[in-house]
């Protein structure tokens, strides 16, 4: 059978839809795939609502070559399963590697974005990491939450760190601040901490 994209003829066509006539080879079905992964549509695959690239039929992805198959299965295990308010980048299967690079656990590839909600309580987890980090050697910074002795459970706070020289050290006092948005201490850009390295979105 012929592919409908490169009309080349497959021995072993994967079909895109419910319709016989339209199957692709391996090569171009891959090619797909990987276009919608890496322009961050693949929840709208997993939930069948890409149109087939023939016709307006939705995408069968139940059908796809074994390693596109185990690919997404990969990319499904960063959904963590055990809270709705993940606190760990470990629940996302995902890990920082030697260069500081979010990788993977499993396939050691980059993050794939999913849904924004996906995405935000990742970066929370990733906010978590990074301040714990902070709070560790070599740093071993302090954390206090401001206000400073306010019971009062309703009122949002903030913490922020200090050196361990903070209070002893005459000689003046630099005060870094992190931009506007989503990012915390220890994060200039929430969006570099993900897709690049922490020593591009961090504050070393």
């Amino acid at each position: 059978m012929n592919c409908a994209i490169c009309m080349t003829t497959s021995s072993i066509p994967y079909h895109c839809c419910t319709n016989d006539k339209h199957c692709l080879c391996e090569s171009c079905c891959i090619n797909i795939i990987s276009s919608i992964i890496n322009n961050g549509k693949i929840a709208l695959l997993l939930s069948n609502k890409i149109p087939c690239y023939i016709c307006n039929e939705k995408f069968q992805y139940n059908d796809l070559p074994q390693n596109l198959q185990s690919d997404l299965n990969n990319i499904l295990l960063t959904i963590p399963k055990t809270s709705k308010q993940p606190q760990s980048i470990q629940e996302f299967n995902y890990y920082y590697n030697e260069f500081n690079q979010l990788r993977h656990c499993i396939t050691n590839k980059k993050f794939i974005f999913l849904t924004q909600r996906h995405y935000d309580l990742l970066g929370k987890a990733i906010e978590i990491y990074i301040q714990t980090l902070i709070k560790s050697n070599p740093w071993n910074y302090e954390e206090i939450w401001l206000p400073i002795n306010d019971n009062n459970q309703n009122q949002e706070k903030v913490n922020i760190f200090i050196s361990n020289d903070f209070r002893t050290n005459t000689n003046g006092c630099l005060i870094l601040i992190q931009g506007c948005g989503v990012v915390r201490a220890g994060q200039w850009s929430r969006s570099c901490c993900i897709n690049e390295s922490l020593d591009i979105g961090g504050i070393d």
